[in-house]
């Protein structure tokens, strides 16, 4: 996709890099991000070197997380093929990012001892934003691409992108045309992402530090992400008992936040008849974890 909308941007007498590639996307993300949990760390008074360290932590853990995921998903093929082949050439998979990233920065805030929710509040509205111009970057590249449709918002991909690669080998079209229009589910997932740094910002505008904000993100996105899957046409992203692997990733970090919030709560209200207030939505999510 990415090259037809430099040819487009040359016809008009514009430079092709008003469309960033894939990898430059992810680093203007990863610049944004870091530059807003910064921004709210100085607000906050709280520790900008250790604030941006577990952020570095953070992004390394996702570079490996992303790695990790697929390759773990493809390890029953690599032993069934009886080749590291599938291992090798697996992809990036988002939620391994978010996975990665989420344990590499819990472990360096344990390590020296800082408070984890304030953190990962800091970083929600970053996350959000990051995972809309890395799906932008997707939908330029042509994967994660979604099923066939009719709809008018329906997305052709040129002759050679995945989708029309994919289409040609099902005999849904000859070899060398443009895919069939397609839902593009990468752009519904820049959608979701922005909805859900929206909601987001707007916990944190209210002042708390307690792991709301960051706990509306990844339950909005999860909500999201599940239902957007069964819009997805790029099959080999793996599936078990009808569902896909980000779909059954979707339903841990959604019982992970209930659990997280009924212990939260159970702790906040105590033994005795004097109980403290009781958090209301996601208070205290990652409190369990300091």
């Amino acid at each position: 996709m990415r090259p037809l909308v430099v040819a487009w941007l040359a016809r008009h007498g514009l430079p092709g890099w008003l469309v960033p590639e894939y990898f430059k996307l992810a680093a203007i993300a990863a610049l944004a991000g870091s530059a807003i949990a910064l921004r709210l760390a100085a607000r906050d008074r709280a520790s900008r070197l250790h604030t941006a360290r577990a952020i570095a932590c953070a992004y390394l853990g996702a570079l490996a997380g992303g790695y990790l995921f697929e390759a773990a998903r493809a390890l029953p093929l690599a032993l069934a093929a009886g080749s590291w082949h599938p291992i090798v050439h697996s992809g990036r998979a988002a939620y391994g990012g978010l996975l990665g990233a989420i344990g590499a920065a819990a472990l360096y805030l344990t390590a020296v001892r800082q408070p984890m929710a304030p953190f990962f509040d800091r970083v929600a509205v970053g996350s959000g934003l990051t995972f809309a111009l890395v799906r932008t970057g997707c939908f330029l590249a042509g994967c994660d691409y979604g099923l066939p449709t009719a709809h008018a918002w329906g997305v052709r991909f040129p002759p050679g992108s995945l989708a029309a690669l994919d289409h040609a080998r099902r005999g849904f079209i000859p070899l060398g045309a443009p895919s069939l229009p397609v839902h593009p589910t990468q752009l519904y997932e820049v959608a979701w992402g922005l909805l859900a740094a929206a909601l987001a910002a707007l916990s944190l505008a209210r002042g708390r530090r307690d792991g709301r904000a960051f706990a509306i993100f990844l339950g909005v996105y999860a909500a999201g992400r599940f239902f957007i899957e069964f819009l997805r046409g790029d099959h080999e992203r793996g599936h078990a008992l009808a569902l896909s692997t980000g779909q059954w990733v979707s339903m841990a970090i959604a019982v992970a936040l209930v659990s997280s919030w009924i212990v939260a709560r159970r702790r906040w209200r105590g033994p005795g008849p004097s109980r403290a207030p009781s958090p209301t939505g996601a208070d205290a999510v990652l409190t369990t974890a300091r």
